[in-house]
């Protein structure tokens, strides 16, 4: 089955160190998109209980890295890398269709409490003109086989079921016995499925939503929920919540699940440290992962093991000498 979707990928000032690796690996992993749509994240996260942004985003540093963020941004599309560009500034014009629309007009702010983005993930939603909608963070790392498309499994399964709402790939490159889980050290609850594991949990790293299916749940914001954020609204603690605990807090009242398959031939991985180290080996760990290799402590393990890889690297390239 041909999925009409939209490859949609976040950028924000946090991605310039990588982004320019990232993003068109994971473009190359989907050659059959309809379109591909960059949502550029440049407001600065405001003041919360947890967050001063004027000492977590100090300038003239943050300024710098927004000029670079838009040029990697303006420079895939001049490439023909990508279709579209939407820049979210301060007070970009979908902010308030955004609140009203997904956020039931109750948070306007752009960020979590934590600084972490917000309305770009939404506006993901409210930008994407395809039946489906396939988002990235711009900090993902995939292995795709040439020859097998994830997104036509995953859409066929979401559109036969009407419990399912969304779908992933495998979340971590896999094990060589069988798994009995998405990854190794699973905290969150999940239920068997021939083609996968089910679970409330909607992580932004990566999801391919059913934007009909979606839109018959919005708000997001309803229920209890909905009174949590008025109360932590009220408290100014802990608002406004996360993008993800409202897409699991919806989605479960309305027993909505995501597909995790487990289908080998597409896997994700997630960098948690984003150093100089992380930069430094970037490139060599793209072509790993695009060739599906990894180290053997990879397996099973959704972040990445950077001192496992940088073995790996180094036994890869002795090997080439030799």
């Amino acid at each position: 089955m041909d999925t009409d979707y939209t490859l949609q990928i976040n950028l924000s000032p946090g991605d310039v160190r990588y982004a320019e690796l990232t993003v068109p690996a994971l473009i190359r992993a989907h050659p059959d998109a309809s379109e591909r749509l960059l949502v550029v994240d440049v407001c600065k996260p405001q003041r919360t209980g947890i967050v001063d942004p004027e000492k977590r985003f100090p300038e003239p540093a943050y300024s710098q890295r927004v000029a670079r963020i838009r040029e990697i941004a303006s420079n895939l599309l001049a490439a023909g890398m990508v279709d579209r560009v939407e820049l979210l500034e301060p007070e970009f014009s979908l902010r308030r269709r955004l609140s009203e629309k997904y956020l039931a007009n109750v948070v306007q702010e752009t960020h979590d409490y934590g600084g972490c983005a917000l309305m770009a993930y939404l506006a993901a939603f409210e930008l994407c003109n395809t039946p489906w909608l396939l988002h990235f963070d711009a900090d993902m790392l995939i292995h795709r086989s040439t020859d097998h498309s994830w997104v036509s499994e995953a859409s066929r399964e979401v559109a036969q079921n009407p419990d399912l709402i969304a779908a992933s790939p495998l979340s971590s490159p896999p094990l060589a016995e069988a798994q009995s889980l998405p990854s190794q050290g699973e905290k969150l609850a999940h239920r068997p499925h021939p083609a996968g594991w089910l679970s409330h949990w909607f992580s932004t790293r990566c999801y391919l939503f059913q934007m009909e299916k979606l839109k018959q749940q919005l708000p997001l914001l309803q229920g209890r929920i909905l009174w949590e954020t008025r109360f932590a609204k009220w408290l100014r603690r802990g608002y406004p919540r996360s993008p993800e605990i409202m897409l699991f807090r919806r989605m479960q009242s309305a027993g909505k699940f995501r597909l995790t398959l487990h289908d080998q031939h597409t896997w994700l991985l997630h960098p948690i440290d984003k150093s100089d180290r992380f930069v430094r080996f970037l490139p060599d760990m793209l072509s790993s992962v695009e060739n599906g290799h990894y180290p053997a402590a990879q397996a099973g393990h959704q972040d990445i093991a950077m001192s496992a890889w940088e073995e790996f690297l180094a036994e890869d390239s002795a090997n080439r000498l030799n």
